[in-house]
């Protein structure tokens, strides 16, 4: 699923937008026993669930299915949508950018959020809490910056 690009086209990521509901839906009908509410807590038991099934990134990447990987992205980055009132974005302009290609959400003023980049730094610094810290940092800047 991580390639050296992850949409090629605004097409693409609009299509993978489009499907968003439905591929959650699915998602939060799998995983039912992580009471996946969209809520930043709801990131705590995600996370306890990834690190309970993978010891480390590369396992997590050789191991979880492509499918599941997006879904994860999707429900991360709709996490911070639903109570941040963040937009997914993508920018194919410029191939130096971090984020180059991969969903992200963007948050008011300079303020972005990498659902891919939580969950597999999540995957390697196995704390626990990583992406409800990550959620918390993002409210955080959003306060300094008056964005709300």
């Amino acid at each position: 699923m991580i390639e050296d690009e992850f949409f090629s086209d605004e097409e693409s990521f609009q299509e993978w937008l489009f499907f968003a509901s439905d591929v959650l839906e699915i998602f939060s009908e799998d995983f039912k026993e992580l009471q996946l509410d969209y809520s930043p807590e709801s990131l705590i038991r995600l996370e306890k669930w990834i690190l309970d099934n993978h010891a480390t990134t590369q396992s997590f990447l050789d191991n979880e299915p492509a499918k599941v990987l997006d879904e994860m992205i999707r429900y991360v980055g709709r996490v911070y949508v639903k109570n941040l009132n963040g937009k997914w974005d993508v920018s194919l302009d410029d191939p130096q950018y971090v984020y180059y290609s991969f969903p992200i959400v963007k948050i008011g003023k300079g303020i972005e959020a990498s659902p891919l980049t939580d969950i597999l730094s999540c995957t390697d610094r196995r704390y626990g809490d990583y992406m409800y810290k990550m959620f918390k940092n993002t409210e955080e800047e959003m306060e300094e910056k008056g964005v709300r």
